[in-house]
């Protein structure tokens, strides 16, 4: 029956009615939270103030430390390729899409789906009216990258490419190596702080007070009340450094924990346990040292999909 009636219709429009309800609220969902013109410039802007804010976090604790520490080079250097690991795989990865779509027409490919269900297979389908086209579960599409991901946990909107799976490893490692550098600065930079203001702070001065010296909320009022801008500068940059670093260090652990714990969801797929092979890859503890994985190929997941749509 449904044979027939995708025979005599060529309509793209009639496709959606194979979908099922809860496939049709999705996309009617997605279609009405659409991200505006301040997210599309997000998107943009986001990754290049991480590149900016990265190198000159680098340079101002290279310049003060006045000379090259080994331990922040190398630590850096482990951000950049976990960076440059993450965008590589998320712009490569590919779906399982079907292949009659290349050569057939749309009623073509969904008579095939009908009867591989009807048929009691084991394969579910996922309809994407941006890319319009079926591709294998469970799958998300983006709207910053513009395609469709297997396993996609989220955009970040720093990095500039999608978590998914394939480089859930990378995006932790980057996570607590940002955290490290962070703290490593941190260390370079406030003793100086603490050297200019030594004759605002005092030598009997409280824990206290010193703290309040280093936020930047006191020194900024400082600033505007007396004019006196003392290493106003190093002050935004040692917060700022506080605040990712921690903020990183927590979220890293929180993904490394719902991984191994098995609360790690990737939409609609119910979740599960995996080792910490499965996240960093192949490698093992050589994935700490250098992205392996992440630099010279996507991998497998579990003998199903591939990152390059290839099953």
């Amino acid at each position: 029956m449904c044979t027939k009636i995708f025979h005599n219709c060529n309509s793209f429009e009639f496709l959606p009615q194979f979908l099922s309800i809860s496939q049709l609220n999705y996309a009617r969902k997605m279609e009405k939270i659409r991200p505006g013109k301040f997210y599309e410039v997000a998107f943009k802007i986001c990754p290049v103030l991480a590149l900016i804010f990265s190198l000159l976090v680098t340079i101002t604790t290279l310049y003060l430390n006045e000379g090259l520490s080994l331990i922040f080079i190398f630590i850096s250097i482990q951000v950049y390729l976990n960076w440059y690991s993450i965008c590589k795989i998320s712009s490569n990865a590919r779906t399982m899409r079907d292949n009659y779509t290349k050569n057939d027409n749309i009623a073509s490919v969904a008579i095939r789906i009908t009867q591989e269900e009807d048929s009691g297979t084991k394969l579910k389908y996922w309809y994407c009216e941006y890319c319009t086209c079926y591709t294998y579960r469970p799958t998300q599409h983006c709207r910053a990258c513009k395609k469709c991901f297997h396993y996609r946990d989220h955009h970040c909107f720093f990095i500039g490419g999608c978590i998914l799976q394939l480089n859930m490893g990378n995006f932790i490692l980057i996570c607590f190596y940002t955290s490290l550098a962070c703290c490593y600065s941190s260390t370079i930079i406030g003793p100086h702080i603490y050297d200019s203001l030594s004759e605002i702070i005092g030598e009997k001065s409280s824990y206290i007070n010193i703290f309040l010296n280093f936020c930047f909320p006191v020194a900024f009022a400082r600033f505007l009340i007396t004019g006196q801008g003392t290493c106003l500068f190093l002050i935004i940059l040692f917060n700022s450094l506080i605040s990712v670093s921690i903020v990183c260090f927590l979220y890293g652990s929180w993904k490394l924990f719902c991984c191994l714990s098995g609360k790690q969801r990737y939409y609609p797929h119910v979740a599960r346990r995996v080792e910490l092979k499965e996240i960093f890859g192949s490698y093992g503890i050589w994935n700490f040292i250098f992205p392996y994985n992440g630099l010279l190929g996507l991998g497998d997941l579990n003998g199903k999909y591939s990152g390059d749509g290839v099953k």
